[in-house]
C-alpha cells in the first residue's frame, strides 16, 4: 500500500478498482470491506480514511478534515467538474481513481469496473445491499434521469447516466439476493434508497468512459466484524459472476 494525502492506494493487476470514498470514520469498517473485496479480485484499491462527511460527530472539533469524498462539485452550465471548489485532497484521490481505471481496461478488454464501498443503515425493508448504478425501478423497469420514455419520474433535475448495462445489474442483484436470502433472510435491490444518478455521485465521475461504474450500500448488520469477510467474498463472487469475461 501507499501512504497518499487522503489515505491509501494500491495497484492491482485486474479489470477491477474498488473505492472506499468513506472509510475515515462515516461508514464503519468499509475500508477492511474493500481490502478484503480488492485482495479477492487482485484489484486496485483508493481509500479515503483522512476526511469526513459535514455530518460526521467529529466534524467540529476537526474542521481541517470536512470533505464529502462522494460529492463531487458538477457544473451542469460548464458541464464539468469545479476541484476548486473541494479540498485539493479530493482531487488528487479521483485522479489516482482515474488513473487505476485506465491500468485496468488493460486487463478487462478496454473496460475497468470501479466499484464504490459504501454504509447504509438496516432498515425495514430488510435489504442488505442496494446498488446504485443511475436507476431505481419504476412499473418493472429500471429507469434513470434522462431521456423520455426510460426517465423516471422521481428523478427530478439530475441528470447522471445509467453506468452498467442493465442486464448486468439485474444478474449482479440476483446473485446477491440469493445469497443473502439463504444466509440471512435479506434481499438486494437496485437504486431503493441511492440511486446514484446525480452527476455530484461518485460514479457519476466515470461517465465520459467505457467503463462500469456502480456503488454498493451495504447495511449496518452485514459491516458487523464478524460478517466483514463474508460480505466482502459475497460482493467479490458476484462480480466475478456477472464480469467473469468482458462484454
Amino acid at each position: 500500500m501507499i501512504t497518499t494525502n487522503y489515505g491509501q492506494k494500491r495497484k492491482g493487476s485486474s479489470k477491477y478498482v474498488v473505492v472506499a470514498p468513506h472509510a475515515a470514520g462515516d461508514d464503519l469498517r468499509t475500508k477492511e470491506i474493500a481490502e478484503a473485496i480488492a485482495k479477492h479480485l487482485n484489484a486496485s484499491l483508493v481509500i479515503n480514511e483522512k476526511y469526513i462527511k459535514p455530518t460526521n460527530p467529529r466534524a467540529n472539533s476537526t474542521p481541517e478534515k470536512i470533505e464529502g469524498f462522494n460529492r463531487l462539485s458538477w457544473s451542469a452550465s460548464q458541464s464539468r467538474y469545479m476541484w476548486n471548489r473541494k479540498h485539493p485532497h479530493m482531487k488528487e484521490f479521483y485522479d489516482h481513481i482515474k488513473e487505476f481505471a485506465e491500468y485496468a481496461r488493460e486487463h478487462g478488454e478496454g473496460k475497468a469496473i470501479v466499484v464504490y464501498i459504501h454504509g447504509m443503515n438496516d432498515n425495514l425493508d430488510q435489504i442488505g445491499i442496494d446498488i446504485g448504478v443511475g436507476a431505481k425501478y419504476h412499473d418493472g423497469r429500471l429507469k434513470g434521469a434522462r431521456g423520455t420514455k426510460y426517465k423516471h419520474p422521481n428523478s427530478g433535475r439530475n441528470t447522471g447516466v445509467i453506468r452498467v448495462k442493465r442486464n448486468d445489474v439485474e444478474k449482479l442483484k440476483g446473485t446477491l439476493e440469493e445469497r443473502l436470502n439463504q444466509d440471512h433472510r435479506l434481499k438486494a435491490e437496485i437504486g431503493k434508497f441511492y440511486a446514484a444518478w446525480s452527476r455530484r455521485d461518485g460514479i457519476q465521475y466515470h461517465a465520459w468512459s467505457a467503463d462500469h461504474s456502480l456503488q454498493l450500500e451495504i447495511s449496518s448488520f452485514l459491516r458487523k466484524s464478524d460478517n466483514v469477510e463474508y460480505t466482502a467474498k459475497l460482493i467479490a463472487d458476484a462480480l466475478q459472476n456477472v464480469y467473469k469475461s468482458s462484454n
